[in-house]
Order: C-alpha cells, then sequence, then structure tokens
C-alpha cells in the first residue's frame, strides 16, 4: 500500500464522477485528500455522534489549511430532509476539483449524494 492511500480515509470509494464517499475524516486524512486532488469535502454526520469522532469545526480548520471548501451537511437518525438534499445539491454544483463527502461509514454521504441527483 502506497504512503497515501495509508492516510486517506477508511473505506473510501468512488460513488459518481469525482465524487467519493468515506467513513470518519480525521484532521490527519486532510493533507492526503489535498495531495488526491480534493477540493470539496462534506460532512454529513452530526458533531457528537461517537465519542471519538472529531468536530466538523476541527475538519473544516484543517481543511481550509489545505485549501479544500468545506460543507456540514449532518444528516441524523432521523433520515434526509429536504433541506439537506437541497443542502447537498448546491454543495455538489459549486464544487470544483474531486470531493469527498463522508459520515460514520459513508452510507449516509451515499444515499444523500443519491437523492440529490437531478
Amino acid at each position: 500500500m502506497s504512503t497515501v492511500q495509508a492516510k486517506l480515509p477508511a473505506g473510501m470509494r468512488q460513488i459518481g464522477n469525482g465524487v467519493y464517499v468515506s467513513g470518519q475524516v480525521l484532521p490527519e486524512n486532510i493533507a492526503a485528500l489535498a495531495g488526491e486532488g480534493c477540493k470539496t469535502l462534506i460532512c454529513n454526520r452530526p458533531d457528537n455522534e461517537g465519542p471519538d469522532q472529531p468536530s466538523a469545526d476541527t475538519i473544516k480548520a484543517e481543511a481550509e489549511k489545505h485549501g479544500i471548501s468545506f460543507h456540514y451537511i449532518p444528516v441524523g437518525h432521523g433520515g434526509i430532509s429536504r433541506d439537506s438534499i437541497d443542502a447537498m445539491r448546491k454543495a455538489l454544483s459549486e464544487a470544483e476539483g474531486l470531493v469527498v463527502a463522508y459520515c460514520r461509514s459513508g452510507a449516509r454521504s451515499t444515499h444523500l449524494y443519491a437523492f440529490s441527483r437531478p
């Protein structure tokens, strides 16, 4: 495994043209994502969902250091709302370069991406 791959988020997989999903992104993943061309990072995991989870603000600050735009579109256990779909659609339409959306496992990000497609 290459050094870059080892530093990418767990379970990262492509779900669309230039769109990837993954489990929780950690601050130490950001430099590797930037190196792979990620320009937009979308957090679909609500803060405080897990005890070891870094906050969205922590990830945002690290992303901004690397020139990555950050969007916080949390999807809780209540499900995906129309507002979340609209926010995801807007974030994707404004994105340049590769996009990585994340939650705990990547499942909510995958579903939100599918619902936000035209």
